[in-house]
C-alpha cells in the first residue's frame, strides 16, 4: 500500500513533478473523467505538462463538456511521454484496464480516490472513502494546489459530484458536498445546461437499450431484490454502445419494496455486476468483495468468470443471505 497522505502532502508532491498522465477507471464514468479533466487543468495552471487517458477513450455523453477532444486512450498517440501517473477514481490497479502498462510505465506515481475498498497503489495516496465524488477530492486539492478555479475546471467537477452523487439525491450527499456545489455555481458553471446535457439528454440507441433491459427484470419473491440482464446481443440490437447501461441499475433500486438491485453484463465470456443497495445493506463488503469486486457500501462492481446464469445465482445468493441477515 501507497503512503496515505494528506491532501496539503498530495499537492506538495504534485508540484514537486512534471510531465503528467491522469488515468481513470475503466468504462470511464463522469466522476473519472470529470475528476482526470479538472486535475489535469490545474495542473496545466501551475505550468506543468498532462493529458488525461481514459482506457476506452471519453464517453460520448461527455464529449460535449470543455476539452473533451484532448482525452485520449491508450493505444492513441500521446502528447508526450509522461513521467508521472497521477491515478483518479481508481479503486485497484485491475481497474486501470488497457492503461495499466502506461501507468507502471511512469518513474512516479500517485492516487487519489473515493472507494473505500483502495488500498493504494502509488506512492503517494489520498483515499477517503466518506467522500461522495473524487471530484470533491479534486475540489479540495485544487485550493491546496494553490490554483485560482477556473469555469472549466469548475465544470468537469460538477460533471463528477453530479454524477456520483444521482445528481445530490443519494444518500452519501453531505454538506460538505452542497458548499462545493455551490463554489462550482460562483465559479461559472451553468448549472441548466449541465444538467441537461447529464441527466435529461440520451440517444435514441441508449433509451431502446434502457426499455429492452428494463422489459426483462425479475423480482425475487420477498420483493427485496431485483436485477436485469445485458447482453451482447441487446447492445448490437439497439445500436447501443457498451457505456449506454449508464444508470439502468438504479431504476431496479426505485422499484417498491427493494432494497438490492443488480445488473448482469455480459463481457466476452464473463458477467460483471453494478450493485446497488437503497439504504442498509453493505454491498460492497457483502456481496463485491468475496467475488474480488469492490466499490460503495450502497454502490459497487464485481465480475465473475462464468455464465451468466450461473453469475446471476452465485451473486443473488450472497445477497440474499446478507438480507437473511439483517
Amino acid at each position: 500500500m501507497g503512503m496515505q497522505a494528506t491532501i496539503k502532502a498530495l499537492a506538495d508532491w504534485l508540484k514537486a513533478h512534471d510531465d503528467y498522465v491522469l488515468i481513470g477507471h475503466v468504462h470511464p464514468d463522469g466522476d473519472a473523467t470529470g475528476s482526470c479533466m479538472a486535475a489535469a487543468l490545474a495542473l496545466h495552471a501551475l505550468g506543468k505538462r498532462a493529458f488525461v487517458c481514459l482506457p476506452g477513450g471519453v464517453a460520448r455523453m461527455y464529449g460535449c463538456f470543455p476539452r473533451a477532444a484532448e482525452i485520449v486512450a491508450p493505444q492513441d498517440a500521446l502528447p508526450f511521454a509522461p513521467k508521472t501517473a497521477f491515478a483518479l477514481d481508481v479503486s485497484e490497479p485491475q481497474r486501470l484496464g488497457d492503461a495499466a502498462a502506461l501507468y507502471e510505465a511512469c518513474e512516479a506515481h500517485a492516487v487519489l480516490d473515493h472507494h473505500g475498498t483502495n488500498e493504494g497503489f502509488g506512492e503517494i495516496c489520498h483515499v477517503d472513502g466518506d467522500c461522495i465524488a473524487t471530484g470533491q477530492l479534486v475540489l479540495a486539492l485544487i485550493d491546496a494546489l494553490g490554483v485560482t478555479l477556473t469555469k472549466d475546471m469548475a465544470t468537469w467537477l460538477f460533471v463528477a459530484i453530479s454524477t456520483d452523487s444521482g445528481h445530490f439525491r443519494f444518500s452519501g450527499t453531505s454538506p460538505e458536498t452542497m458548499r462545493a456545489a455551490a463554489r462550482l455555481l460562483e465559479a461559472g458553471v451553468d448549472i441548466a445546461w449541465c444538467t441537461r446535457q447529464l441527466w435529461y439528454t440520451r440517444s435514441r440507441a441508449r433509451t431502446k437499450l434502457m426499455g429492452v433491459v428494463l422489459a426483462g427484470l425479475e423480482v425475487s419473491p420477498d420483493g427485496r431484490m431485483a436485477w436485469a440482464r445485458l447482453t451482447e446481443q441487446m447492445l448490437a440490437d439497439c445500436g447501443a454502445l457498451r457505456e449506454d447501461n449508464e444508470g439502468i441499475v438504479n431504476y431496479l433500486l426505485e422499484i417498491e419494496g427493494v432494497e438490492f438491485a443488480a445488473l448482469a453484463e455480459e463481457r466476452d465470456g464473463a458477467t460483471k455486476f453494478s450493485l446497488r443497495a437503497k439504504e442498509w445493506l453493505d454491498v460492497a463488503e457483502n456481496v463485491a468483495r468475496p467475488f474480488g469486486g469492490g466499490g460503495h457500501s450502497l454502490a459497487a462492481g464485481c465480475t465473475l468468470n462464468m455464465s451468466m446464469e450461473e453469475a446471476l445465482k452465485q451473486v443473488l445468493g450472497r445477497a440474499q443471505i446478507a438480507l437473511n441477515n439483517h
